[in-house]
């Protein structure tokens, strides 16, 4: 009796961990499919997937690739809906994912990796904490202490609408100690908020509240296209006090020239440093928009920027590989390709900016910097011949290793 109760028991934990293992194996296989895909001309014959499944068009049901066998190749026709949906089925016979194909032109980049100068001014004046301030009697206030929050953008002081500092002390001066009504921009709802300012020691009235209006660094251009308009950074350009993404109003492209690097090192990441030339003969190009898949701009026609530039075709997600890749980045003066390898490839949209994980192998560039460090980010994936990605974040406790971006992601924006 004890032994058939043993069997029993064993059969249904048996059974469940396979139910368990089942599970697992189909999130992530699902995992392993894209959710939608860019195919130049409707070419499949380079959709290339890790698990064995057949794709179908939902529509007519025609099958127009295996990846098990890659048995047969077709192109899917193109429509004026540039849409067609995909099913795709485990040895052709199980359906585990429906994905969208967007039908594109062939299109060329003009390819960069130049180190560049970005300068932005915020859409009002951002405010990075609250502090106190003492009057000539040495009693302290916090006018924005539970009224201001860090990440809050000041856009305006009663009627008076804010652009920069100056624009917030003169405002807040001139109401000479009255009780202002402050318009606050907070994850994207404007708020009116009452703020009570405070004499310092020598009588000029504040709020309590250490702000920012611009912001300059540098990073690495990643393309121009055939529109003259450009990306970069692969990611936002963040507050170096918040982290939080800056809304900006206006910005410039700047030259810029790299004078030291601080190589990375395990839990230390390391740096590019620089100087931006300011001069007008040191602009490149103007910034419109900065978003968490990088800035973009346009270039100006007399750039130099454009020399340093090669062409080279898009390769899309489903095109890249775990294998040898390289970057194309200035860290020594000259713009240089530095051999890399791709080793883990995310195609779901919660790897933001994250979606290619690789490893550095070029010698040179482990001398120079020690792998990825700031200022790389941006720099050109290149991939069979292919522009694939671009640098975005390098690991704090490895700088051999880094994150990059698909190019496709950054083009939605360009």
């Amino acid at each position: 009796m004890r032994f058939e109760w043993l069997r029993r028991k064993s059969v249904k934990f048996f059974r469940l961990q396979l139910v368990v293992w089942l599970m697992f194996a189909y999130q992530l296989m699902l995992q392993m499919i894209p959710d939608d895909l860019y195919l130049e001309d409707g070419n499949l014959t380079n959709v290339r997937f890790s698990v064995p499944v057949q794709l179908e068009c939902a529509d007519s049901g025609d099958r127009v690739i295996d990846t098990a066998s890659i048995l047969q190749q077709q192109q899917i026709v193109r429509s004026s809906q540039e849409q067609v949906k995909l099913t795709a089925k485990l040895f052709g016979l199980v359906p585990v994912k429906c994905l969208t194909a967007n039908i594109v032109d062939s299109q060329d980049l003009w390819v960069s990796g130049e180190n560049v100068g970005f300068y932005v001014e915020t859409e009002g004046v951002l405010v990075l904490g609250t502090g106190d301030v003492a009057d000539a009697n040495s009693t302290n206030y916090s006018p924005s202490l539970n009224v201001l929050k860090s990440g809050d953008y000041i856009c305006g002081v009663d009627d008076t609408v804010i652009s920069t500092k100056e624009d917030l002390i003169k405002a807040i001066n001139d109401a000479q100690g009255k009780s202002v009504v402050l318009s606050v921009r907070r994850r994207g709802e404007l708020l009116q908020l009452y703020i009570q300012p405070r004499p310092d020691d020598e009588g000029v009235y504040r709020i309590g509240a250490w702000v920012r209006d611009d912001l300059a660094g540098i990073g690495t251009l990643t393309y121009i296209d055939q529109a003259g308009h450009f990306g970069a950074l692969g990611h936002c350009i963040s507050d170096v006090d918040t982290g939080v993404q800056l809304d900006v109003a206006k910005g410039n492209l700047y030259d810029s020239t790299v004078i030291d690097i601080v190589k990375g090192s395990k839990g230390e990441p390391g740096q590019l440093s620089g100087v931006i030339n300011y001069r007008e003969e040191g602009k490149l190009g103007t910034i419109w928009t900065n978003s968490r898949e990088g800035v973009y701009g346009a270039i100006e026609e007399t750039s130099s920027l454009w020399k340093q530039c090669v062409t080279y075709p898009v390769g899309y997600k489903q095109e890249i590989e775990t294998s040898d890749a390289q970057i194309l980045c200035q860290v020594d003066g000259e713009i240089a390709c530095y051999d890399i390898i791709i080793t883990e490839i995310h195609y779901q949209e919660n790897q933001e900016n994250k979606s290619i994980l690789f490893e550095v192998k070029d010698p040179q560039l482990l001398s120079l910097t020690g792998g990825i460090v700031q200022g790389m980010s941006g720099s050109p994936i290149i991939q069979n011949g292919k522009v694939v990605g671009a640098v975005t974040h390098v690991f704090v406790n490895d700088p051999t290793k880094g994150y990059g971006i698909f190019i496709e992601d950054m083009l939605e924006h360009t």
